[in-house]
């Protein structure tokens, strides 16, 4: 089976590509592309440069440790909430199960 290569693929396999993470076969395949297509790789060169104008986020040990203990308190919030919403539900389904079956019990 033959797999046709195509822009989106190589745009798919520049990161790993670039950051040196590729296969052999696949930087083969992506040079091969790239050989053929001059005007694609101009734009993967051009993309490659503009972000590097974006300068990239650092944050200190202690800012990360404060946004996972942000996340992680949000996410254990959501989890009581969800727990309290099945909780309740459940409650109020029993309730009316119980109110029910104690309005057939006394028909009978």
């Amino acid at each position: 089976m033959k797999i046709e290569v195509t822009r989106d693929v190589v745009s798919d396999l520049w990161p790993l590509y670039r950051c040196g993470e590729a296969a052999a076969e696949t930087r083969k395949v992506v040079e091969t592309f790239l050989e053929g297509d001059a005007a694609f790789a101009a734009t993967l060169q051009a993309s490659e440069a503009s972000s590097r104008l974006v300068p990239a986020l650092r944050l200190s040990p202690d800012a990360e440790r404060q946004l996972l203990e942000a996340a992680r308190a949000r996410a254990r919030t959501k989890l009581l909430i969800i727990g309290m919403a099945v909780g309740t539900t459940a409650l109020l389904l029993l309730t009316s199960l119980g109110g029910a079956l104690y309005f057939m019990a006394q028909r009978m």
